[in-house]
């Protein structure tokens, strides 16, 4: 066995001698500043210590908790020679001053491999955080008063144990040498540490295909509280330690539960940090950034296994790379990231979409119609059967922040459920007012959302708020809203069934494209370059192609009576389009192609689901409300025929005498009968008896 003091000279050698790339002594800095921003700990990188001295490595596998009390010792020698005034302030309020490993990928345990043997090493695990308990004190050292002699006791608490002193030491007191004297804890004089209990399960990508994810328990102490909350993504190195396993009606069992008594944590602030990007994949990234056919490879290398929805593929390439959020003065925070809604025929391939691009996105979750509820969308109060409290465990918008979450089957999904993410889709965030707890998560994730149409398949003769069927408030919400529709076409189908069998014949991805495919373990690292690097500004220029395009649309509606073509919902959407395809290139500026080719996608996409049939123009109400400008234009018609005919005495009207009545407007006869339809089936029409309506 090591001896401490030994340990101890090698790490205080390491903490005054150590120097990074540039000369300067990194760690004795550190410990010189630590006043000066009041922190309590020092975090030490592994790689460091290991390559300072690589006897560490050895210590830090064998003897683990010999090397944190070394460091622990070590550091605070140093601290007291630099800094004997703030030491002696700390130590007054807390025995806190520690060594925090972080860094330690040479013992990086997979949740799902945790086994016997690591009980009692220092290993480091990474995961989302589910849920975390409130912050309690946890007694260190206890000052216990003698209630006899009035004598203080201190007793050192072991394993978070409350320890009462087994004797008093005041010999003069009946106590002394006796078990177990009567005394009361004094507060004032103990020593109390920061604890909490957190939940870590395993991130998306370790995950293996058709498993349940692992967590596992881990307790945070001192500075390290409340560094992270739920849904963000950790790092933690600690010691596994074990507890007895009471489950069965308080019986204490042989088998033991885990947990992790962390040491250091890290937490990936942004999507993308986890990304390791080597020099000679930078390299790669920056020249295929130089490609003049950059944008259309990337369009070609989503979903390559779908032949054919070129739009809808550039549309999800905007959508991955994300344009720039931004906080305004006043607070008011402005989104950045897209969201985008598949509504098509069976078999089109929008599943295979989703499953792809969860795959692609550094923080990607798929889920499904009616496997998703809205506590599971958004976050879960929990009983802790340890603790006795309430807590919350983060759902699957919060576990998807800064990500994006697919949606499927998007129309099979409980309507109350559905209603919880019309928050995280415009604000961001996830609010929780629920047993007591009321707080505010961010879910800043973009929503790609497929769904049926409520017929099954898309019927071209009825609006599309009779084939979508979904909530206007949600509608409203998406950028761009596509609709795909199974035609029968010689040609095309006969593309499609030879690019399949190709597929299957060969097992390969068939290049139905003139560019090549970007592999997309590469994408995904040159999207986590571009999020993390490249925040691109509008230009004067692309403004003014995005505001023409904006006024001269709405110009069309001038007079009252003509359907509103778009509103300014869409308009953010555009400068959000436009950012993407800039950062698309690694470009600091939008430039006017960026502009032109977002108002060209926007065009398509109202085109497909809010062009007016009766008067040919586009119209937004299509989307966001029950009936079309022009629709509620006729309505307004025929509602006021009805109530002329009714001032002459009547209040159930000849439906042929309606119809005659409103085609003397200068209206058609089938669309008088399109309209009053569809009132009746609105309810604000319905028909006492044949041949006769009447106003509800």
């Amino acid at each position: 066995m090591t001896d401490i003091q030994e340990m101890t000279d090698r790490f205080t050698d390491f903490l005054r001698n150590y120097k990074d790339e540039h000369g300067n002594l990194t760690y004795l800095m550190k410990i010189r500043q630590l006043s000066l921003n009041e922190e309590r700990s020092l975090s030490v990188d592994f790689k460091d210590l290991s390559s300072y001295d690589n006897q560490f490595t050895t210590d830090a596998t064998n003897e683990p908790s010999t090397l944190l009390e070394a460091a622990r010792l070590a550091f605070l020698a140093i601290l007291r020679n630099e800094d004997p005034d703030y030491v002696e302030s700390l130590q007054k309020r807390t025995s806190e001053l520690l060594v925090r490993i972080i860094n330690y990928v040479e013992q990086h345990v997979p949740l799902r491999a945790i086994r016997s043997i690591h009980i009692g090493k220092l290993i480091q695990i990474g995961g989302i955080l589910m849920r975390a308990s409130e912050v309690k004190p946890l007694l260190e050292v206890g000052a216990f008063q003698c209630k006899e002699c009035k004598t203080l006791i201190v007793v050192q608490q072991e394993d978070g144990q409350y320890t009462l002193p087994n004797s008093c030491t005041n010999e003069n007191c009946s106590y002394y040498e006796k078990q177990r004297p009567p005394v009361r804890l004094v507060p004032e004089e103990s020593h109390f540490i920061d604890w909490q209990k957190v939940r870590i399960q395993e991130s998306p990508e370790e995950l293996p295909p058709g498993q349940m994810p692992r967590s596992v328990d881990v307790t945070f102490r001192g500075d390290i509280v409340d560094t992270s909350r739920p849904g963000d993504l950790v790092k933690v190195t600690g010691i596994l330690q074990t507890t007895p396993d009471f489950s069965r009606r308080g019986a204490k069992l042989a088998t033991f539960n885990v947990f992790i008594d962390a040491n250091g944590v890290e937490v990936a602030e942004k999507e993308y940090e986890q990304l390791e990007i080597t020099d000679q994949e930078k390299k790669e990234i920056l020249e295929l950034a130089e490609d003049p056919y950059v944008h259309e490879r990337i369009f070609a290398s989503i979903a390559p296994s779908i032949q054919g929805h070129e739009l809808i593929k550039e549309s999800i390439a905007l959508l991955v790379f994300g344009g720039v959020g931004k906080t305004l003065p006043g607070g008011t925070r402005l989104r950045g990231r897209s969201n985008i809604l598949i509504v098509g025929d069976p078999g089109t391939g929008k599943s295979q979409i989703l499953k792809f691009v969860a795959q692609l996105a550094s923080r990607g979750l798929y889920t499904s119609g009616k496997g998703t509820t809205a506590a599971g969308l958004t976050a879960a109060v929990v009983h802790d059967t340890d603790t006795g409290a309430m807590t919350l465990e983060a759902g699957a918008l919060v576990l998807a922040d800064q990500g994006i979450a697919c949606i499927d089957e998007f129309d099979k999904m409980d309507p109350n459920d559905r209603t919880a993410i019309h928050e995280a889709m415009e604000q961001h965030t996830i609010s929780i007012a629920k047993a007591g707890i009321v707080a505010t998560l961010n879910a800043r994730t973009s929503i790609l959302a497929a769904s049926n149409p409520s017929l099954g398949r898309y019927e071209s003769s009825l609006s599309v708020q009779d084939n979508i069927k979904l909530p206007f408030t949600i509608l409203s919400r998406f950028d761009l809203i596509w609709i795909l529709i199974d035609t029968i076409e010689a040609t095309r189908d006969r593309e499609l069934a030879q690019f399949i069998l190709g597929m299957h014949q060969h097992q390969q991805t068939p290049t139905s494209t003139k560019v090549e495919v970007i592999p997309a373990a590469f994408l995904k690292k040159y999207i986590g370059y571009a999020n993390r690097y490249v925040i691109p500004q509008l230009t004067a220029e692309a403004a003014e192609v995005i505001e023409n395009f904006y006024v001269d649309l709405r110009k069309t509606a001038e007079g009252g009576a003509a359907p509103i073509p778009i509103t300014a919902r869409q308009l953010e959407s555009l400068v959000r389009l436009s950012e993407a395809r800039a950062k698309m290139a690694l470009r600091p500026k939008v430039n006017k192609e960026d502009a032109q080719a977002s108002v060209r996608l926007m065009e398509e996409s109202l085109r497909m689901v809010a062009l007016d049939r009766i008067t040919g123009k586009i119209d937004i109400d299509q989307v966001v409300s029950k009936m079309s400008a022009a629709q509620r234009s006729l309505s307004d018609k025929v509602i006021s025929s009805m109530k002329s005919l009714e001032d002459d005495g009547t209040s159930v009207v000849d439906e042929e005498v309606l119809i005659k009545r409103v085609t003397e407007m200068g209206v058609s006869r089938e669309a008088a009968e399109a309209v009053i339809r569809k009132l009746v089936t609105e309810g604000i029409l319905f028909n006492p008896q044949d041949g006769k309506v009447k106003r509800a």
